[in-house]
C-alpha cells in the first residue's frame, strides 16, 4: 500500500521530479510551498498543492500550518527539496522527514563546519579559514584562495582567486571563509542517505551554466572517488536525507569536496520512473548511466540561446540541446515548461522591484543563514 507523501519546495523543478517519481511508485503525493508554483500547477495529472506561510519571515505560523497539514492529510513522509529543509526539519523535529536534525544540517550547510566535519572523517577537504573582520583580509594570498560567505548559495558571492576584496565585509554576524583553491575539474554529486548509508548516488558534470551558478544542462559521469566522499560523510553523520556536494577532481583523480548542500540538486533529474522515490524510502537503486544528459528547456531558451548567439556558439549549443532531454516538460506532461517561464518571470519581477537578482529572489522566503530558528 502506498504512502501519503508531502513534497515541499514545490517552486523548484527538482520538486516536480521528486513528486513524479513518488507518483510512479504508487504513492499519494501532495506538494507545498509558500509561493504559487506555476510549473507544478501545470503538471498533469494534477497534484494537490498546499500554500504555507513563508518560513524565514513567519516561522511560528509556518510550523503550525505544516504540522496541521501533516496531521490532516495523514502524511507518512515529508520530502523537502530546497532550503526550506532547515525550517521543515526544525518544525517537525526531523520526525517523518527526509532530512537530519537541524544541528546536522547546520554542520553540512556551513562552509566552515562542513570542512571540519569532512577532515575529521579523513576526507581531503581544502584548508579553510573563517573571516569575521575586514582586517583579516590584509595580507591574504588572494591568488591561492576562494572567498565566499559562510552561508551562501548558487555561488552568487563566491570570489575565485580575486584581484581585489575591497567589497568584502566579513563580520561576526556575517562571516566569510577563505578556502584554499584546488585546481582540477569541478563536478557535482547528489545522493540519498538513509540511516547513514547511501541508497543511490549520481555524479554529474555541468555542461552549461549561468556564470558560476547552478547548471541548466548536465551529464552523468562515473566517479567512484566522489561517491566515496558521500559514503564517508553519510556514515560519519548517520544521517537520513539529501546529501549533495560540489567537488574538484584533481589531476591525480582525488575527489576534493569544496562544499556541501543538504538538499535536492540537479542530479535528481537524471533518475527515471520510480527509482528516485525508492531510494528516498530506503531501497538501494543503481546510479543513472554515465553519459545520460538532461537540461531545463526554459533556462536553455532564456539563458543559453542568447549566450550562444552572442558568442558564435550556436552549433555546439544546438548539439547539446539535442543530446539532452528536458526535465520540466515530459512526454504527456509538457505544460510545466510554460509554467516554469511564469515562475521565472515572477521571481525576476519581484527581484527587480526589490533590487535583488532573480536567483536571490527565488530563496528570499526560505533561505537560512545560520540564525536561530523559532
Amino acid at each position: 500500500m502506498g504512502l501519503i507523501v508531502l513534497v515541499t519546495g514545490a517552486r523548484a523543478p527538482v520538486a516536480l521530479d521528486v513528486a513524479r517519481s513518488f507518483r510512479a511508485a504508487g504513492h499519494e503525493v501532495h506538494l507545498a510551498d509558500s509561493v504559487t508554483p506555476f510549473a507544478a500547477r501545470a503538471s498533469r495529472p494534477r497534484l494537490p498543492i498546499h500554500r504555507l506561510p513563508p518560513p524565514r519571515q513567519r516561522f511560528d505560523e509556518f510550523r503550525g500550518a505544516l504540522v496541521a497539514l501533516v496531521r490532516r492529510l495523514g502524511v507518512a513522509l515529508v520530502v523537502p527539496t530546497c532550503e526550506e529543509v532547515f525550517y521543515v526539519s526544525a518544525a517537525l523535529e526531523a520526525r517523518g522527514v527526509f532530512a537530519p536534525p537541524l544541528d546536522v544540517l547546520r554542520r553540512l550547510h556551513s562552509k566552515r563546519t562542513f570542512v571540519e566535519l569532512a577532515r575529521a572523517a579523513g576526507i581531503a577537504a581544502p584548508a579553510t579559514r573563517t573571516l569575521t573582520d575586514p582586517a583579516q583580509l590584509d595580507g591574504l594570498p588572494l591568488d591561492r584562495l576562494v572567498l565566499k560567505p559562510e552561508f551562501s548559495r548558487f555561488a552568487a558571492a563566491t570570489l575565485v582567486r580575486p584581484r581585489s576584496v575591497r567589497h568584502v565585509r566579513p563580520s561576526a554576524l556575517h562571516p566569510w571563509v577563505a578556502q584554499e583553491f584546488v585546481p582540477g575539474e569541478e563536478v557535482c554529486l547528489w545522493s540519498a542517505a538513509v540511516a547513514g548509508r547511501l541508497t543511490t548516488a549520481v555524479v554529474y558534470r555541468p555542461v552549461l551554466r549561468h556564470g558560476r551558478s547552478a547548471s541548466y544542462a548536465f551529464e552523468a559521469i562515473s566517479c567512484p572517488a566522489a561517491v566515496a566522499v558521500a559514503e564517508t560523510v553519510a556514515a560519519a553523520t548517520g544521517m537520513t536525507g539529501h546529501l549533495a556536494f560540489d567537488l574538484i577532481i584533481t589531476a591525480s583523480g582525488e575527489a576534493v569536496p569544496i562544499e556541501c548542500n543538504p538538499r535536492a540538486v540537479s542530479g535528481v533529474h537524471l533518475y527515471d520512473g520510480a527509482s528516485l522515490a525508492r531510494a528516498i524510502t530506503g531501497e538501494p537503486q543503481p546510479s543513472p548511466t554515465a553519459g545520460a544528459q538532461r537540461h531545463l528547456a526554459p533556462a536553455m531558451a532564456l539563458l543559453g540561446a542568447p549566450v550562444a548567439l552572442a558568442t558564435g556558439g550556436v552549433r555546439p549549443f544546438v548539439r547539446e540541446w539535442r543530446r539532452g532531454r528536458d526535465v520540466i516538460g515530459r512526454p504527456g506532461d509538457r505544460l510545466p515548461a510554460l509554467g516554469a517561464l511564469a515562475d521565472a518571470a515572477r521571481f525576476a519581477a519581484l527581484g527587480l522591484s526589490r533590487w535583488r537578482s532573480p536567483t536571490r529572489q527565488t530563496t528570499d522566503d526560505i533561505e537560512w543563514n545560520g540564525e536561530p530558528i523559532g
